[in-house]
């Protein structure tokens, strides 16, 4: 699908002015920000401009955005997953629950709620080469093995381990524990 250079001036226009505006700043003062003429500020806002990268890059320096979120196409993704539609996986024989705090796998990343009753062992499947893991105990206490070495996580803490390395999850405690695991792939 071939993309006009029409489509990325409207997406372009519309968010330069919306991400100016939110932040308070006006077409003058956001030119001195950038380094731009505030003239070409309000050519770029009514679609009419074709900036140089070296302006665009500017632009998106002030208004702190990278420059694919200048181009595109401005839209409120949102979606709200009911309780009961948030994948839950049941793990092993006894006490081991993982909800997924980010059901749609989109982007790189994933966080997971992991929770485990008084005893209860999980196995981590290792993760893609490169990528980072960071564990917080929210209740009880974990013993996080990671290539055969344990680190006790008590509330509150949190471990950064590298989550392509065997892993695994023992609750400690007398009561069942829970904890977030944030998975950052090719970190």
């Amino acid at each position: 699908m071939v993309i006009s250079l029409d489509h990325f001036a409207k997406n372009l226009s519309l968010n330069v002015a919306t991400l100016r505006k939110k932040r308070s700043l006006t077409q003058s003062k956001l030119a001195e920000l950038s380094g731009a003429t505030r003239a070409s500020i309000a050519l770029i806002e009514s679609g009419s401009a074709n900036p140089t990268m070296e302006v665009l890059v500017k632009i998106s320096r002030a208004l702190q955005v990278s420059l694919d979120e200048l181009l595109s196409y401005p839209v409120a993704d949102c979606a709200l997953i009911a309780a009961a539609d948030v994948p839950v996986e049941k793990k092993g024989k006894r006490g081991v629950e993982i909800r997924k705090i980010l059901p749609d796998k989109k982007g790189s990343a994933g966080i997971d709620e992991l929770r485990l009753e008084s005893g209860a062992i999980f196995a981590g499947t290792p993760h893609v080469e490169g990528t980072r893991e960071f564990f917080t105990c929210t209740e009880g206490e974990f013993t996080v093995t990671v290539l055969g070495k344990p680190f006790v996580v008590k509330a509150g803490d949190v471990l950064n381990f590298p989550g392509d390395k065997p892993h695994s999850y023992k609750n400690n405690s007398r009561k069942p524990s829970r904890g977030f695991s944030v998975i950052l792939f090719h970190y």
